[in-house]
């Protein structure tokens, strides 16, 4: 039985529940796997799944501790070509991103001291998620100790941040990304042998957790709408509270509850006062995912989400992003945006049949389909989300059609336990045979696109 190494830059998060979920249970097949994270989580809030998951993980020394430069003594005096080797190759595979080149020369030390750890153990492959840094990790120890690693691609990781990509790619047993958006953007600049590689794998979510009978009717009159998010500009909040001011002046009755916590809280507070929304709006605060489903799932008649691209401008403030990054993106030559692929949330509401609301950008066409299994809108276009958000208020029929049609695409697409049985099967051929047949990727990714549009 093989052990893996799942490498992640914090573990666990707050918000990235799909990713435990499924460590976990590809731990329970591969027994002995381990996680290791470079950083530990600084989140206060955690759910139980993750929780139980730290007990598995290693988090490692920072890259200037004394065991880390230890550890790289050891290596360079053992093995002084490799060591130098190793190094010279990613700083030459980063030098036309100079940030980049100096973040990746910081990290090196904790990966020389991971290719130690691993050395001396039973790990016999390495998995990262997201396609930045852990994966930079992950080709660092690979090419040290001659383990085999892959990775796999979240949101927009590939396409923020572009610089070794192709590199990572090249080297990795396999790649998996969770949207076809992705797999559409590294088709753009990498070569057809290398994209043989890349399998399409949705998350999906442990649907057992979000069942339709877990809602129940509340006592309020009005209808009650939910969202729930890092409170990030690409979550496009303002413009929610902007479709909201509009159902309030036509004197539509409602309750909107935006759960999460972020960066733009204060402005999101503001704009509540300056609309005067304080009688429709309540902003929690960061949520378990017990309390999401008990709480707010629960007695949710909409679910909106209306997220946005953001751009990346170096000389505009950024909450999310600090201007350093922004200029690492920049020089990076990827996309220049910031964009979700298909935020969990969503699945997690059409799951309960909650009828949901988003925007038509990236990958979320994906998963919704305009007036079949919930409603779409342009993003950044309040008038567009208040007419929708009008017509699901006022039309019970259109609530419930639309999320019985939401509840069967999550199950039929995104339900974790059918998706990690998928991810089993790439896991275990690519162990016993290498990489996956190029044919069979081909036609595994062109299979997932037309179902998802023609079911």
């Amino acid at each position: 039985m093989r052990r893996i190494a799942f490498i992640m830059s914090t573990f666990p998060t707050l918000t990235e529940t799909f990713v435990a979920g499924e460590i976990k249970l590809l731990i329970s097949h591969f027994s002995g796997s381990r996680i290791y994270s470079l950083r530990p989580p600084f989140d206060k809030t955690l759910h139980t799944e993750s929780v139980d998951l730290m007990e598995k993980t290693v988090y490692l020394p920072s890259s200037l501790s004394t065991v880390c430069l230890k550890s790289n003594a050891r290596w360079f005096i053992r093995h002084p070509i490799r060591y130098i080797r190793v190094l010279l190759y990613l700083m030459y595979h980063t030098a036309s991103n100079p940030l980049h080149l100096v973040k990746t020369f910081y990290l090196f030390p904790q990966a020389a001291h991971l290719a130690e750890l691993l050395q001396n153990s039973d790990i016999d492959h390495i998995h990262a998620h997201w396609s930045g840094y852990p994966t930079t990790v992950a080709l660092a120890v690979s090419r040290l100790t001659g383990l085999s690693f892959s990775f796999t691609s979240h949101a927009c990781d590939m396409s923020m941040i572009k610089t070794l990509v192709a590199e990572k790619v090249k080297h990795a047993l396999f790649v998996l990304t969770c949207t076809v958006d992705a797999l559409k953007f590294v088709r753009s600049f990498l070569p057809a042998e290398h994209l043989d590689k890349i399998r399409v794998n949705y998350h999906g979510s442990n649907l057992q957790k979000f069942r339709p009978e877990f809602r129940r009717p509340h006592s309020g009159s009005r209808p009650i709408i939910v969202s729930c998010a890092d409170l990030h500009e690409r979550k496009g909040f303002p413009y929610l509270l902007q479709a909201l001011a509009i159902l309030k002046k036509r004197n539509l009755d409602f309750f909107c509850f935006i759960v999460g916590e972020g960066p733009q809280r204060p402005l999101l507070e503001k704009m509540v006062r300056t609309l005067k929304l304080q009688d429709q709006v309540a902003l929690p605060g960061a949520v378990t995912q017990e309390e999401l489903i008990e709480k707010y799932y629960g007695v949710a008649d909409i679910f909106v989400l209306p997220c946005m691209i953001q751009r990346l401008r170096f000389f505009r403030k950024n909450v999310d992003l600090g201007r350093l990054k922004i200029l690492e993106c920049k020089m990076s030559r990827g996309e220049g945006v910031q964009k979700d692929g298909i935020p969990n949330v969503l699945v997690e509401a059409m799951a309960m049949e909650i009828p949901t609301l988003s925007s038509e950008i990236a990958a979320i066409p994906e998963l919704i389909r305009h007036n079949q299994n919930g409603l779409l809108a342009p993003q950044k276009d309040p008038e567009a989300l208040a007419l929708h958000l009008t017509a699901l208020i006022q039309d019970e029929k259109l609530r419930s059609r639309l999320g019985e049609a939401g509840h069967r695409t999550v199950h039929q697409f995104f339900d974790r336990s059918k998706n990690i049985r998928e991810l089993l099967d790439i896991f275990s051929h690519s162990f016993l045979y290498g990489p996956i047949d190029s044919k069979e990727t081909e036609a595994r990714n062109r299979a997932v696109k037309t179902l998802l549009h023609n079911s």
